[in-house]
């Protein structure tokens, strides 16, 4: 079966096989007005929406659907998330960040070497960037590695991906979740007021359950 992938069509996902540059919507839309753009958008209705992501939950977090292919807003994702009673998930849709969060938390500077922080990576995936104030002006991760000029000698802040996307403590389960599915990142700092780390979201503890099925 061909797979499909999503892609970012301004305020819409959407999705279609890998092998067709554009592919048309095949469940039935209902036209909405959106009056912050002043123009029509389309969505698919939330019948068909649920069916897609219950039949393969894992597309929507990997980015990647099996088959068929749909389109759908933010707000029809997080109206369904919102549905979903996640039982056995560290961080439920209404758990406050602050709560939930890990910390304290590794994290290194842009004047670090990557060689300096290899190490880190044996136990998480992506470090926050932080200043000398603490307050986070990027994210590293080990794919970022890659993009390193000078090996292990490259300084963080040559690789680092920047500005840092981050949530506030008081966000919920369901910001991080839809705002890690809009921007296709697998984790966010969390900052207070003044910018500042104080703990960090993963995309594993919000879908605990589908990072197994993926893995």
């Amino acid at each position: 079966m061909a797979s499909a992938s999503l892609h970012l069509h301004g305020s819409l996902l959407v999705s279609g096989p890998r092998r067709s540059s554009f592919t048309r919507i095949s469940p039935p839309m209902i036209s909405r007005w959106s009056s912050k753009s002043s123009k029509m958008t389309l969505r698919a209705s939330t019948e068909d929406l649920r069916l897609e992501i219950d039949e393969n939950p894992e597309g929507i977090i990997s980015g990647e659907w099996e088959g068929n292919f749909s389109i759908l807003t933010y707000s029809d994702l997080k109206a369904y998330l919102e549905s979903q009673t996640m039982p056995d998930h560290k961080i439920t849709p209404t758990a406050v960040l602050g709560e939930v969060m890990s910390s304290p938390i590794r994290t290194a500077t842009v004047d670090q070497s990557l060689e300096e922080i290899e190490h880190h990576f044996e136990f998480v995936s992506g470090l926050p960037v932080v200043d000398g104030d603490v307050r986070c002006v990027g994210v590293v991760s080990r794919k970022d590695f890659s993009r390193a000029s000078h090996g292990l000698k490259s300084k963080v802040g040559e690789v680092m991906s920047s500005p840092a996307i981050t949530l506030s403590p008081d966000k919920t389960g369901l910001d991080a979740a839809a705002l890690m599915l809009k921007m296709k990142v697998d984790r966010i700092p969390i900052v207070n007021q003044k910018g500042q780390t104080i703990g960090i979201v993963a995309r594993s503890d919000v879908f605990p359950a589908l990072e197994a099925q993926e893995a």
